[in-house]
């Protein structure tokens, strides 16, 4: 079972384990998706989108470091943040088809099952995403013990002492909304993508025999799906990591509002950086996801 014919089929009731199976699979595969240029792709986005600095002073200053700025961040938060990325995004989708009802269908159950999972990824990955940002930050300021193992344990535990608990809910709720809003829109683009692909494949097929999708119209379909959607997002993307500095006093509006006066090419810094990224991302989830759950068939 794929994510293509989940938003297509008639809906069936999932059991507790399709959700343990389902959830587990993507969160795996998120977990594996920073230790293969995931984390360093969202950290040149996340870096592009920070300080505006062209793509290879940013490249520079990751890559001077040895695998260790290449790997920043990756261990553990990249993995622990890739997990979580996996884990709600499959507990949201489950989420979604216990209760959607079943003449919801087509893209229409797509939109709403991109949006329960980008909204439970949105709340759930926040503390991770934190730890995450305040890492680059770090390393953009020019502190050599950024790039350590321990400093990427401890930085979480330093940010809750420093400002407090609430510090974990800044940029929550912007970033549940975008979330919800990449899924929404990757899970319509892959939709749309698949459609004739199948309708073409759909001819000479007997009575109650399915499409089957290869494994290369699932891999670009899914790629394709998370490059285009970024440029939808973009400047909520470019929020979270403003407002998850040390120095962010300024509320959403003030700093949207900010965003905008800069234009296009201000607006849109790191979209290049964010489509590979986003790329992979749903690459993994919706296609290496896939491919683990079927090992547990």
């Amino acid at each position: 079972q794929t994510h293509t014919h989940t938003a297509t089929r008639r809906p069936t009731t999932m059991g507790v384990m399709d959700v343990i199976v389902s959830s587990g699979s993507t969160m795996m595969a998120g977990g594996l998706e920073p230790l293969c240029l995931g984390k360093f792709t969202e950290n040149l986005k996340m870096e592009k989108q920070r300080t505006g600095a062209p793509y290879p002073k940013i490249i520079r200053m990751f890559v001077s470091r040895g695998v260790p700025g290449i790997m920043a961040g990756a261990v553990p938060w990249g993995v622990l943040l890739g997990s979580s990325k996996g884990l709600f995004f499959g507990l949201g989708k489950a989420t979604g088809e216990a209760v959607l009802p079943p003449w919801i269908s087509g893209k229409k159950r797509a939109v709403a099952l991109g949006a329960f999972a980008g909204a439970f990824q949105g709340v759930g990955i926040a503390p991770f995403l934190l730890a995450s940002t305040r890492v680059n930050q770090a390393i953009a300021q020019g502190n050599q013990a950024a790039t350590s193992l321990g400093y990427s344990f401890t930085i979480l535990g330093d940010v809750i002492r420093k400002e407090g608990v609430q510090v974990l809910t800044r940029g929550m709720g912007t970033n549940a909304f975008k979330r919800a809003l990449d899924w929404v829109v990757r899970f319509y683009i892959r939709e749309t993508l698949v459609e004739p692909i199948k309708a073409r494949k759909s001819k000479g097929l007997k009575a109650g025999q399915k499409v089957q999708l290869s494994d290369w119209d699932k891999l670009w379909t899914s790629l394709a799906a998370g490059g285009i959607s970024v440029y939808v997002s973009t400047p909520l993307d470019r929020l979270l990591p403003l407002l998850q500095q040390r120095d962010s006093s300024k509320d959403t509006v003030t700093l949207l509002k900010e965003q905008f006066k800069g234009g296009l090419p201000k607006l849109y810094a790191g979209a290049v950086a964010r489509s590979a990224h986003a790329a992979l991302h749903v690459c993994f989830l919706m296609f290496v996801g896939d491919k683990i759950k079927a090992l547990f068939k």
